[in-house]
C-alpha cells in the first residue's frame, strides 16, 4: 500500500516500482483532496525488500507498506 500526496507523486512511485518488481497490478485506488492511496499487487524479483525504504522516502510519498500474501485468509 502506498499513500501519496497527489497524482504526480503517485506516478513517481509507480514508475519507481516498475523498474524493481517483475509484476505490478493496481488492486484499488482511493483519491481524496491532498491524498492518493494505492493498493498494489507486486511480484518481487528476489527476496530483497530494501526498495520499500527508498519508495517511502520519495518526494510526495507519505508511507509505503509491504505485506506478504500467500493466498490463504484466516477468518
Amino acid at each position: 500500500m502506498i499513500s501519496c500526496e497527489n497524482h504526480e507523486s503517485e506516478l513517481r512511485a509507480t514508475e519507481y516500482l516498475k523498474d524493481r518488481v517483475s509484476r505490478l497490478v493496481v488492486k484499488s485506488k482511493t483519491a481524496q483532496k491532498g491524498a492518493v492511496e494505492l493498493n498494489l499487487e507486486i511480484r518481487l524479483k528476489d527476496d530483497n525488500t530494501d526498495f520499500i525504504n527508498t519508495l517511502a522516502s520519495l518526494e510526495g510519498v507519505n508511507s509505503a507498506v509491504l505485506v506478504s500474501y500467500n493466498g490463504d485468509y484466516m477468518g
